[in-house]
């Protein structure tokens, strides 16, 4: 059968009972198992279990190699997963399940989170659906993939420093990194645990909308509380006079002129600040983590790029920025958010770079453009606020140019009223 484009649109035609949901499964699961091997972003195929009635039933979905699920270990983006008797479904798998979702596949990740690009020595390189030769960002890789090559509607990721919102913008999704503890880490395994966040990827904002409400059920408003028409959104905009490639900017630029009434600001100084202790949590973070096997001598090399200085930074300064953490978000939220709904910054600085480019070791590595995929992304863990990657135009090469968005905490539902307004139309790249 053909599948239709959209998730909300499969919903609804199990629920007219045009197709049954173990028809829909099938024909998810046909589709993704023949584009298996043309983007190697599967790490292994789950057996798959009666689906409970509910929202999602009839929605094969595939998720980061991360989490926990019945009697088994994820592999963490080092190895495949291993049978383990006794082991709990993570509470974000659990509650998809619960409302009726059935997990397919395991999704390929950078090592054990650790990596900002698909980089991983441990499985075959993931291919960009869009384009071969452009990069895939990471860690949340195989999801990005799959979702892109319409292998699943939607993926779990997490996003530690950015983990969630690189690999969407560099395959053209939506890549929401939710409020810090809005969803359970519970079987999750961690990196850094005060950055963590479970987030959803999706090629449509509504299908995402549907995964986040059954993630967090609690935290869904009332019908008819969205940001209303785009000329009601209030937002704030800025665009770092450093580090931003011009016709990224100016890609921006044109898309706010055309779409929204802006304020444009200038964070320089306080993202400076903010960057210092994000980056000092991840490290500190990391390192205990990862303890034993920096230790040993054995950790990872990805675990040892962030951990080792993980291990020379004071315990004493990691509490100082902790300390801190609650009085920053307060002073971020009344600064940013009291006079608009939403903060507009670039996702990356630099247009997609081919893959070769940002390879730790390829004679073609760029550290510029590597650093250009991450640079905004972590101070967002650091305060905890909910992000959300939007693709909002093509380069000269048909890769996809993307905006953050930002709003305050557990506003989820707003930033994807505020996607689902603009996404962009033709998902052909």
């Amino acid at each position: 059968m053909d599948l239709p484009d959209r998730m909300v649109e499969l919903q609804a035609r199990i629920r007219a009972g045009q197709i049954t949901a173990q028809h829909a499964l099938q024909a998810q699961i046909d589709r993704a198992e023949a584009l298996r091997s043309q983007f190697a972003c599967v790490v292994d195929t789950l057996t798959l279990t009666v689906p409970a009635q509910g929202p999602l039933s009839g929605i094969a979905l595939s998720h980061k190699d991360i989490f926990d699920l019945k009697d088994w270990r994820p592999g963490c983006g080092v190895g495949h997963g291993k049978s383990q008797a006794g082991v709990q479904p993570a509470a974000a798998v659990a509650a998809l399940a619960e409302a009726g979702a059935t997990q397919w596949a395991s999704l390929v990740m950078a090592p054990y989170a650790c990596g900002a690009t698909s980089q991983n020595p441990h499985f075959e390189r993931c291919t960009n659906p869009l384009d071969a030769a452009a990069a895939v960002g990471g860690s949340s890789s195989g999801s990005a993939v799959a979702v892109a090559a319409e292998m699943t509607y939607a993926a779990l990721g997490t996003d530690t420093a950015g983990s969630i919102r690189i690999p969407a913008a560099c395959c053209g999704l939506i890549g929401l990194k939710t409020t810090h503890g809005a969803v359970s880490p519970q079987g999750c395994q961690p990196l850094a645990p005060s950055l963590d966040s479970v987030g959803i990827l999706s090629r449509y904002a509504e299908d995402a909308r549907q995964i986040w409400q059954a993630l967090c059920p609690h935290l869904t408003p009332p019908q008819g509380m969205g940001v209303g028409s785009t000329s009601a959104a209030r937002c704030q905009l800025w665009l770092p006079e450093e580090g931003l490639e011009v016709d990224i900017s100016q890609a921006i630029r044109d898309w706010v002129a055309q779409h929204l009434r802006v304020v444009s600001i200038d964070m320089q100084a306080e993202f400076e600040q903010l960057s210092r202790h994000a980056q000092r949590v991840l490290f500190y973070e990391t390192a205990r983590t990862h303890h034993a096997a920096l230790l040993a001598g054995h950790a990872d090399p990805a675990v040892q790029a962030i951990g080792l200085p993980g291990l020379a930074i004071p315990k004493d300064w990691y509490e100082t920025s902790m300390a801190m953490r609650a009085a920053w978000l307060d002073q971020f939220v009344r600064r940013h958010f009291e006079s608009a709904d939403f903060l507009i910054l670039p996702s990356m600085g630099c247009a997609v770079p081919d893959w070769q480019q940002v390879e730790l070791g390829h004679p073609s590595f760029e550290r510029r453009r590597l650093a250009a995929m991450h640079g905004w992304m972590g101070f967002v863990n650091y305060l905890g606020l909910p992000a959300l990657n939007l693709p909002i135009a093509r380069d000269a090469h048909q890769r996809p140019i993307c905006v953050q968005v930002l709003a305050r905490p557990f506003a989820e539902h707003r930033l994807l009223d505020f996607a689902a307004q603009f996404e962009m139309k033709d998902r052909t790249l």
